[in-house]
Parts: structure tokens; C-alpha cells; sequence
């Protein structure tokens, strides 16, 4: 029984990899019936009103770790900003792959901050994640001429890895002090990610139609999918073995999810060179975890 405790977290995190990639391909959805901002605004308040429930008990969290819970939610903020502006202009496939740049960030971030040991393998598996993300930058130029893949769109997308590789890591530092549960987590970061959404909508001056909430049902599929998800990533952290290298490789399994949705529901091409840059990555996975 303890075996299987201790090895939880590795399921919990792939689950979180499996619902965050239907997650993107259903917001690229979402996004063809509404504007990036009412996606995210929406999508975000709906996620907070699916756990206001845990309301009852956020109030009484211990206040020091306000502060990291406060940074954590901004970073993601401008996570969500920069990556749906690039997947709104990338194939889904491809940004589920470049996605997998956040294991470098991670990687460093982890033995950085949290001592966390560089083994051998895990340096290997490192090296290999990113000869599949040199390999997929080799066919760039070929990519769907509907969907326009630039300097300006990859490096929002990169901007984007970067800040939830720092999300990843305060999620860690914040879940360990065990002066917070996940419930009371999810609360205060969805409530933070409301208002700072509302925040640049009043100063952007921004416009969003209400009835977008009716209109486009993807909006409350992704809400649910991204509520399940941080529940089980959240619930991984609370796991004493759990690593944050570790889950940043396991939270790429995403990209199988993305290069699957490019093909059926967007019919891109390269898919199977995609899918073998997929590969190659998911075998760094494999030995950044011996």
C-alpha cells in the first residue's frame, strides 16, 4: 500500500499531461467562436465558480504563504496570455511539442531552487527532449501555410513554458509547507486569476459578449478539464517523492494528446514527422526517469 501511495503522484501527473492536451486542443477550438480574451476570461471564472465550494475553509489559510500563492498566479497568468496568443497562429501539434522546452526551465529550476539531483539520466533524458525540439524546428517550413509559424509566435510560446516552469516550482515550494490544502489552493489561485483577467480587461478597454458563455460550449469543457487537472497536479505536489524535473517530463504526455487533436480535428500536416519528434521526446521521458 505504501508503494503504491509513494507512486501515486506519477499517475496523478499524467493525468494532469492527458486533460492539459485535450485542454489545448479544445481551446483552439474555442477560440474560432470567441475572442483570446473572453476564452480566458470565461474559461478562468467558470474554473473559480466550479470550486468556490472551497470557500468554506480558503479563509483560513496560514497568510505567510499568500505572497508565493500570489506570484504563483500571476506567473500563470502571463503563461495563458503568451500561449494562447501563439496557439491561436501555430498548429496545435506543433505547440504540444515546442511546449516541451518547459523541461529545460524545469530542470534547472528544480536543482536551483529545490536541490533536487541532476543524475546522470535525467541529464540524458534532458539532451534527448531537446534534440526533438531541435529535430521539429528542421521542418518549421513546412508546416500548415493556415497556420503562420514565426519568431514572433515560438518565442511567445517559449515566454509561456518559462513562466509555468516557475508556476511548477512554486507549486511545490507551496503545497510541502503543508499550511495550505489543495482545495484552499485551487480556490485562491482561480479567484487571483479572475481578477487579474478583469483587471486587464478594464484597462485594455477590452470588450467581451457575455453570450459567448452560451454560444461556445468549449469555454465550460475546458473549465472542467482544467479544474480535474490542476486538482491532480496539486494532489501530486502534497507527495513527499514527488520531483519537480520528474513531473515536467511526465506533464509532456500532453503532446501525444495535441499532435492526435492537430490530425483529427484540424487536419494538419507533418503529423507523423511530428509524431516521431513525439517519440524521440517521450524516450527522454522514459530515461529522465530511471
Amino acid at each position: 500500500m505504501e508503494t503504491i501511495t509513494s507512486n501515486l503522484w506519477i499517475w496523478l501527473v499524467l493525468l494532469y499531461g492527458l486533460l492539459r492536451g485535450t485542454r489545448d486542443v479544445i481551446r483552439k477550438k474555442a477560440m474560432e467562436k470567441s475572442t483570446m480574451m473572453e476564452v480566458l476570461f470565461f474559461y478562468t471564472f467558470l474554473s473559480f465558480i466550479f470550486v468556490s465550494y472551497e470557500g468554506r475553509t480558503a479563509f483560513s489559510i496560514d497568510y505567510s504563504i499568500f505572497g508565493l500563492v500570489l506570484l504563483k498566479s500571476f506567473m500563470v497568468f502571463a503563461a495563458w496570455l503568451c500561449s494562447f496568443s501563439a496557439i491561436k497562429k501555430l498548429p496545435v501539434s506543433f505547440f504540444g511539442v515546442i511546449e516541451m522546452s518547459s523541461v529545460l526551465f524545469s530542470t534547472a529550476m528544480g536543482v536551483i531552487f529545490l536541490n533536487e539531483n541532476l543524475t546522470l539520466f535525467r541529464a540524458l533524458g534532458t539532451l534527448t527532449v531537446m534534440f526533438g525540439l531541435f529535430m521539429l524546428n528542421l521542418k518549421r517550413q513546412t508546416a500548415d501555410p493556415n497556420n503562420v509559424i514565426n519568431f514572433q509566435y515560438v518565442s511567445l510560446a517559449l515566454a509561456s513554458c518559462l513562466f509555468n516552469a516557475i508556476s511548477g516550482v512554486l507549486d511545490k515550494v507551496i503545497l510541502q509547507k503543508d499550511v495550505i490544502t489543495t482545495g484552499q489552493l485551487q480556490f485562491w489561485f482561480m479567484l487571483l486569476m479572475s481578477v487579474f483577467y478583469l483587471i486587464f480587461l478594464l484597462a485594455s478597454r477590452t470588450k467581451i459578449d457575455f453570450s459567448c458563455l452560451w454560444k461556445n460550449p468549449y469555454i465550460i469543457v475546458m473549465a472542467v478539464l482544467f479544474v480535474l487537472g490542476d486538482r491532480a497536479l496539486f494532489k501530486a505536489n502534497t507527495i513527499p517523492q514527488s520531483e519537480v524535473m520528474i513531473m515536467t517530463l511526465l506533464k509532456r504526455s500532453s503532446c501525444f494528446v495535441t499532435i492526435l487533436g492537430g490530425a483529427l480535428v484540424f487536419r494538419e500536416k507533418n503529423i507523423i514527422y511530428r509524431t516521431l519528434c513525439g517519440l524521440l521526446i517521450l524516450a527522454g521521458i522514459v530515461i529522465g526517469m530511471q
